[in-house]
């Protein structure tokens, strides 16, 4: 490949598409139902980790993998800038033509994978330390969550890797490829799931010896995944990957991504944080409130899932318009994934609202928290069209690299949920809910009133 092939000037056109179709209502649908329908398996694993350890004659196994998983829970939620920095970045070198700079980009990535995640390796006696100190458990439970925990620190590495390429494959617009990814490590670990406790009588270390093998086994799959579907740009990767001056290690480059890196971190941790506070003062209320919430929580998450899709589109969108500078494509790229997102929100509030007594039923056997979370099921209705801009934005700025405007934003609206919970606790769960709500909207609009720092992004160059 020569290097006129390999890197394009920012005002040519784009080999692969033109403005009309990148923006196209087709093309916006058709880089998001693929991740639509790879999310549904995300909750099914959870779900058969669960089942599996309660097919067991002691319900000191479902507590031992629900405590345990909560820790990778952290550690994935919290290294998720892995993947949202390189869609970002590769994003705009899609725009840009660069393809010489997709590959140092997931080179990088790689690297910082794998070291992140040795690094867990090797800490796992502090892990283990960590976690007894915070998670208050019984010996039998405890005693679970350390074999657990340990089997699974395995995975890391491998799961870290998978963002990366995940991240990759979201930046130039390959959404089947990332479904297959997704699809294909969920699956893995559902099979291997079933194989070792159904049918090789393994008990925990069953559940997290398949989450290790299916992290590895989809690396190993989706790196050869790209190496075909990305050949003609991967020729000669290995002799300029593997030499004593290799032009993937860039210091500033490095830099860049761990600053990106840095305030996604932070974001992350204020997400975490407005969730816990929201489960704490309802605690406070009492057992049974913080149920109905927890299950409210849940019903959020999958609302999320839903709409992750269109999220996701403007991430590549956005960072191909950033990488044309081209201020047109990005402004028609806002206003149609938005679009989708935003009926997609109503659609999904109607069937939440209609739906509830049928995912309660589901959920729990016990009347009394059905009948409670019932009552206050019309906030479970409003999430999705209070929390859709929200998503739609962290999409634009992720696309945009634009890593301090979220999290100041986010800063800005965690600062905002403390205040209204102080102001509206004195009403109970509805209050709690309502200040939750009220937040959620409240994302989405601190991070619309910076769009003009987005689009002096993709303004053309000055020549």
């Amino acid at each position: 490949m020569t290097a006129t092939n390999a890197t394009r000037t920012p005002d040519q056109p784009h080999p692969d598409h033109d403005e009309q179709t990148a923006t196209s209502w087709r093309h916006i649908w058709a880089i998001s139902w693929p991740i639509f329908l790879a999310n549904i398996t995300f909750p099914l694993v959870g779900a058969a980790d669960t089942a599996m350890m309660g097919r067991l004659d002691d319900a000191s196994f479902v507590g031992g993998v629900a405590l345990g998983s909560m820790v990778f829970n952290f550690i994935y939620f919290g290294l998720g800038f892995l993947r949202m920095c390189t869609t970002g970045l590769v994003a705009q070198a899609h725009g840009r033509g660069d393809l010489r700079e997709i590959e140092h980009l997931m080179v990088r990535g790689l690297l910082v994978a794998f070291i992140l995640g040795t690094l867990f390796i090797l800490a796992t006696p502090l892990v283990h330390i960590i976690t007894t100190a915070m998670l208050a458990a019984s010996a039998e439970v405890e005693v679970l969550m350390r074999e657990y925990v340990g089997i699974r620190l395995l995975a890391v590495p491998a799961a870290l890797a998978n963002m990366v390429l995940l991240g990759c494959l979201f930046g130039r617009q390959q959404m089947r490829l990332a479904m297959l990814q997704l699809t294909l490590v969920n699956c893995l670990n559902l099979g291997l799931n079933m194989l070792f406790v159904l049918h090789l009588d393994m008990q925990i270390d069953g559940v997290a010896w398949a989450s290790v093998l299916a992290q590895w086994i989809g690396f190993v799959i989706t790196m050869g995944l790209v190496r075909w579907r990305w050949q003609d740009m991967l020729t000669g990767f290995a002799s300029r990957t593997f030499t004593l001056r290799p032009s993937w290690f860039d210091l500033p480059a490095f830099r860049e991504f761990f600053v990106i890196g840095g305030d996604l971190v932070i974001r992350t941790a204020l997400l975490v944080m407005s969730e816990a506070i929201l489960l704490n003062k309802a605690a406070m209320i009492g057992d049974l409130p913080l149920a109905s919430v927890q299950l409210i929580l849940v019903m959020f998450g999958l609302i999320a899932f839903g709409l992750d899709g269109f999220a996701h589109a403007a991430e590549a969108l956005v960072g191909e318009a950033v990488g044309r500078r081209n201020q047109r494509m990005l402004d028609i790229v806002v206003r149609r994934t938005n679009i989708f997102a935003g009926l997609s929100a109503c659609v999904l509030s109607v069937l939440i609202w209609f739906g509830g007594p049928a995912y309660l039923g589901l959920m729990t056997t016990q009347a009394e928290l059905a009948a409670m979370t019932l009552d206050h099921w019309h906030w479970a209705a409003l999430m999705a069209p209070a929390a859709f801009l929200a998503f739609q934005m962290d999409g634009v700025f992720v696309g945009a690299t634009r890593s301090r405007d979220m999290r100041n934003a986010m800063l800005v609206s965690a600062g905002g949920f403390v205040l209204l919970v102080l102001l509206l606790e004195r009403y109970g769960l509805n209050g709690l809910l309502l200040a939750f709500t009220i937040y959620l909207g409240l994302r989405g609009v601190t991070l619309h009133f910076r769009m003009d720092a987005v689009r002096a992004m993709a303004a053309p160059q000055q020549r």
